[in-house]
């Protein structure tokens, strides 16, 4: 349930403002057309947040109502139909009256079911409100609308989707106003200036405390930032601002349990006098080693000490020949002040470095480094593919060879410096194939996401950058998202993926067939056949030669 008014003191603060509290509101105050906002999203995007604050920005009296929903049910009961039938009433001829603003929060699956209902009822003129939402989402299906109502709704009513909100990639972004926030001498931040730890008497032994004082660190906040950065284009969607609170308040318990209160563990560490739970507590170790959540795994997955690299290496061959030494590297990484006055966990965990019973020392203290931005993060996301779906001309012309090249490798052949694509299903298992020469280049290219094109307005709202592109090829559309980019780069190079990975490639390798069987239509292009069984190709062609069209046989390497 979206329930405005049941938000805890900690969620109260937890909640940091971005620039899309700012935009909406914006624009329910500008735009005097505007009857309708369905915000959208999956479970944990701040859909009842949102309200929250919108409520607060917007002068008294703005919105009409705020519908608080079963946003995350599969579709609503009988009682929840009526209402928002009821409150959608307006629209059953033409849009409400001026003054009249409704906000809904609904995600896509609440909608689908709701589109249903409205048409079981025979309340069409809902059903086409509700079908609007869901266009502009790009949810595939036949929901006609006429010209004019589709016009008509377009001006009234707003679609934002918060899943498509950037949460990391930016100091003005969620994720590192998050971490700002936490630094716990700040009596606005979440841990509302931390009065428990005024009468502490082990904070040298906390590393939780001195997890957040890290965290709320800018540099180490821009070196989170990128990582998360990078789990997001891999994943091909942003993180979800539930998500980044379960992985930063697992980075900042660095693997403490959270059953019971977490300052009894620190105090029995304290009690034991057991630096080496310091250090593996602290934030380079905790839950880069051990990882609980969905992104810290990913977080982990992309760990600069498992990473071949000078740096790495520099780091991990000097560490344990002077204890000494190691202790002042940690110190000077992460002591935050200089000189002696260091953070407290950082002296006790150095501490532990010196006296040898810190474990894994190597990689923490190279996790250490690239924490405060002295070394590169793991696998890099390509540069080109970064700015082809920024829609950047030169890059995109370096992907597509890319793709073109990964296809041709992974499901055609190169013969004679031309590409061949098959021109039959390769799920059928022949001895030889036929394939067909082909200008790949002029069949591919890359296009705008659903959301630029079919909801321009919500997006600008959301402030959404895209993560992926959308990839035509010859009369298929392919979703090319980071990771299949990768795997193209790798066929591309000769490296052909493992079997599970071929299945990623399923909707490509069709799409590389319904080319190859278009092409085999003009009589006049060069085939290769291939006899696999022998490892031999013979390459056919069509030659004029005194007046007369002879076939050309020849074999090729």
């Amino acid at each position: 349930m979206v329930a405005t008014d049941h938000l805890s003191s900690r969620q109260r603060a937890m909640y940091v403002a971005t620039e899309l509290d700012e935009n909406l509101a914006a624009r329910i105050a500008d735009d005097v057309d505007l009857r309708l906002v369905f915000l959208t999203g999956s479970a944990g995007g701040g859909k009842s947040a949102l309200i929250r604050q919108l409520e607060k920005r917007v002068p008294p009296g703005t919105l009409t109502r705020v519908v608080e929903d079963a946003t995350h049910a599969d579709s609503p009961s009988e009682g929840q139909a009526d209402r928002l039938a009821d409150i959608l009433a307006g629209f059953e001829d033409g849009v409400p009256a001026a003054g009249d603003l409704t906000v809904i929060a609904a995600n896509t699956g609440l909608l689908l079911e709701l589109h249903r209902e409205f048409r079981d009822r025979a309340r069409e003129s809902l059903a086409e409100v509700v079908a609007y939402a869901l266009h502009v989402l790009g949810v595939p299906g036949t929901r006609a609308l006429m010209p004019t109502r589709k016009a008509e709704l377009s001006a009234a009513v707003l679609v934002v989707d918060l899943d498509q909100r950037p949460t990391s990639g930016g100091e003005e972004r969620l994720l590192r106003s998050m971490l700002s926030a936490l630094h716990p001498d700040s009596p606005d931040g979440v841990l509302a200036g931390a009065s428990r730890c005024q009468t502490c008497t082990v904070k040298a032994w906390c590393a939780p405390r001195t997890n957040v004082e890290l965290l709320a660190d800018s540099r180490i906040g821009e070196a989170l930032d990128e990582a998360v950065e990078q789990v997001a284009m891999r994943r091909g969607r942003d993180v979800a601002p539930r998500q980044l609170w379960d992985s930063v308040s697992e980075l900042a318990l660095g693997g403490i349990s959270t059953e019971g209160d977490p300052c009894d563990a620190v105090a029995r560490i304290a009690t034991d006098r057991d630096a080496g739970a310091v250090w593996a507590h602290l934030l380079p170790n905790g839950a880069f080693v051990h990882p609980q959540s969905a992104v810290t795994r990913e977080l982990a997955e992309l760990d600069p000490s498992y990473r071949a690299s000078d740096e790495a290496h520099a780091v991990i061959a000097s560490v344990g020949i002077s204890p000494a030494d190691d202790r002042r590297m940690l110190e000077s990484l992460l002591g935050g002040h200089g000189g002696s006055d260091v953070r407290h966990a950082v002296a006790t965990a150095a501490s532990a470095l010196e006296q040898g019973v810190a474990a894994k020392a190597a990689r923490g203290l190279v996790r250490a480094h690239w924490l405060v931005r002295l070394m590169p993060l793991g696998p890099v996301v390509p540069d080109e593919f970064k700015a082809a779906v920024a829609a950047q001309e030169e890059a995109e012309d370096r992907v597509i060879e890319v793709v073109c090249d990964g296809l041709v490798q992974a499901f055609g052949r190169k013969a004679e410096r031309k590409s061949y694509l098959p021109t039959e299903s390769l799920g059928e298992s022949r001895e030889a194939r036929v394939l067909v020469q082909v200008e790949l280049e002029d069949e591919v290219q890359l296009l705008d996401q659903y959301a630029q094109t079919l909801n321009p307005e919500g997006s600008s709202v959301v402030g959404r950058r895209p993560l992926t592109a959308r990839l035509k090829i010859g009369k298929s559309t392919v979703d090319l998202d980071l990771p299949l980019y990768q795997l193209l780069q790798l066929a591309a190079g000769g490296s052909l993926p493992a079997t599970v990975d071929i299945e990623r490639f399923h909707a490509l390798r069709y799409a590389a067939e319904r080319v190859g069987r278009a092409a085999s239509d003009d009589f006049d292009r060069p085939l290769l056949i291939t006899d696999d069984t022998h490892g031999t190709a013979f390459l056919v062609s069509f030659q004029q030669r005194r007046g007369q069209q002879r076939l050309k046989i020849e074999k090729v390497a």
